[in-house]
């Protein structure tokens, strides 16, 4: 996504009355799936938000999974697995999050935030304390590891980032990073 506009956009939801302020462009994260087909990929969008309730900020790392895959032939879920809990990979460590159960509501969006291009997808949220934020806003993790519940593991690697949408949008929210 070179060359798009990176600035954060801000969205007040008619339902809530949440105002959210939503990084310009997701980090892509994809994983081939050859066993299905030639170029086949899943993808994840990941991106950070601002909500703002009456004054109540709050930090949330947004995973929508989407695929190039027409599943509705298969005998498996025909849309992209919900992310759950998930951890994200750098050199010198990791970090990982739950989603909160309640999904989009949690933070008061009515409509879908850094959904993919396909019709089908799926989309979980996490709170994000300053201190994480401040991780992600240092690099992009090399890698994001979607954990199963029967403990078994898909990992996701870069596709494309912009890493001037990440700051931007601490830019645009006046969130100074803090140090390892």
């Amino acid at each position: 996504m070179v060359g798009h506009d990176q600035r954060p956009a801000e969205r007040l939801d008619p339902y809530s009355a949440v105002n959210t302020t939503i990084m310009g462009q997701p980090w892509i994260y994809g994983r081939d799936v050859p066993a299905l087909a030639v170029n086949a990929r899943d993808y994840l969008n990941v991106g950070v938000i601002e909500t703002n309730r009456a004054g109540q900020r709050a930090y949330w790392l947004g995973i929508v999974a989407w695929s190039t895959i027409d599943r509705s032939a298969l005998p498996s879920p025909a849309q992209p697995m919900r992310p759950g809990k998930v951890k994200f990979s750098w050199p010198d460590g990791s970090l990982e999050l739950q989603p909160v159960p309640a999904g989009r509501e949690a933070l008061g969006a009515s409509q879908p935030i850094f959904a993919g291009p396909q019709p089908e997808f799926t989309d979980a949220w996490y709170p994000l304390s300053a201190v994480q934020l401040s991780r992600l806003a240092q690099v992009p993790p090399e890698s994001i590891t979607l954990m199963r519940e029967d403990g078994s593991a898909i990992v996701y690697a870069i596709w494309r980032i912009e890493p001037q949408a990440m700051d931007q949008f601490l830019e645009a929210i006046g969130f100074t990073p803090r140090g390892p």
